[in-house]
């Protein structure tokens, strides 16, 4: 069976996601085997537009990001469980997508770029390519960022304890901030407060899957996600024309986009095996890329040391990287959001050997109109 959630024809550029009229929860009733398409806008809820004006990414409302689709309700499901996902088919609705440099919000190079950037993408026929990033196709391998179920009330104050005290230190994103923008279309007066209060923000990954950012959990991808309440309630969006490892700008080609999942259960699976986080089997469905240039990174740099600090490894390689690709014309926005966009594989080469762990950043030279080898000058 496929069904079509309420979102679907009611919202567009412009439009409100938060009133599509949409009142009933969940959305959708499944049954093990069952399936859905779940229309979704792009992660900014239609802020961003398509010009050349940057200012709508200086004004940018954070509490509106992730509109996301669901909750789907799977019957039979229960805490132990697996919830399977096979995502059969992700694509664009507008054609149209965006990846933007936040200020203050830019990911680990955020300093280099105060003011922002935003470049505006055409995702269509397989690549996007972009008026304001000249000299690169970038092939398409859509994706839901935020996929995931309904965490139980317990795993909920477990998140709440464990991140509450980074909050002041801006290490993680605050609770309650945004109260007013929360969707929680059942509850009303002091519940709905509470309730917004203490409900997670979307912004990081979790046991539950959430923000995960996966670039291969595209067409043909099948996710196992441990259950943890009844029904399981299964949301996605955030959804992605196409994005690298780490999405180091935190910005992939944001897209509004219909997926395409069919839902089923493993009964006991989570407990039985132990899963306490996403498992998943990657799509078949991959970007034919054969020439790559790969930079290395390690944690040291002039007199300074680390030890085994894989994290700024992969900083040293994405400034290497960005630094590099200025070379060849681009600003350092431009090269910044390519390697954020482009399908450029990160790996941990090492960890093993102390004191230096390294890190390497593969970036496709398929995607550039122009070789980007080093050359004799």
């Amino acid at each position: 069976m496929a069904i079509e959630t309420p979102y679907g024809g009611t919202v567009g550029p412009g439009g409100d996601f938060r009133k599509s009229g949409v009142s009933r929860w969940p959305d959708a009733d499944l049954g093990p085997g069952d399936e859905i398409i779940l229309e979704t806008p792009g992660y900014d809820d239609y802020q961003l537009q398509d010009d050349d004006d940057d200012r709508d990414v200086q004004t940018l409302d954070l509490s509106r990001v992730h509109p996301i689709g669901g909750p789907v309700a799977v019957r039979g499901a229960e805490p132990g469980d697996l919830l399977v996902v096979d995502l059969i088919d992700i694509r664009p609705l507008s054609g149209i997508g965006y990846s933007a440099v936040l200020p203050g919000m830019g990911g680990p190079l955020r300093s280099w770029f105060p003011r922002g950037f935003k470049s505006v993408w055409d995702c269509k026929g397989g690549f996007a390519t972009s008026r304001h990033v000249p000299g690169v196709r970038i092939p398409a391998m859509p994706h839901p960022g935020v996929i995931g179920v309904a965490p139980s009330i317990d795993l909920l104050e477990r998140w709440n304890a464990r991140e509450d005290p980074l909050i002041a230190e801006e290490k993680a994103a605050p609770r309650g901030a945004a109260a007013s923008t929360t969707v929680l279309r059942t509850l009303e007066g002091e519940t709905r407060e509470r309730v917004a209060r203490d409900a997670a923000r979307t912004v990081p990954p979790r046991e539950n899957g959430g923000n995960v950012d996966i670039k291969n959990l595209s067409t043909g991808a099948r996710v196992y996600l441990p259950v943890f309440v009844e029904t399981a309630l299964f949301s996605l969006g955030d959804v992605h024309f196409a994005e690298g490892d780490g999405e180091v700008t935190w910005n992939a080609i944001e897209m509004d986009g219909a997926t395409h999942v069919r839902l089923d259960l493993v009964k006991g699976a989570a407990r039985t095996y132990g899963i306490r986080t996403p498992v998943f089997e990657p799509g078949p469905l991959e970007p034919r890329l054969t020439r790559w240039l790969t930079f290395t990174g390690v944690n040291a740099r002039d007199d300074r040391q680390g030890y085994l600090d894989c994290t700024w490894a992969a900083l040293d390689a994405l400034e290497q990287a960005v630094e590099y690709l200025m070379k060849f014309g681009f600003s350092g926005e431009q090269a910044y959001t390519i390697i954020s966009v482009a399908p450029v594989e990160m790996r941990i080469s090492s960890m093993v050997d102390i004191p230096n762990a390294c890190v390497t950043l593969a970036v496709p030279r398929d995607v550039f109109d122009r070789d980007i080898v080093p050359a004799a000058s």
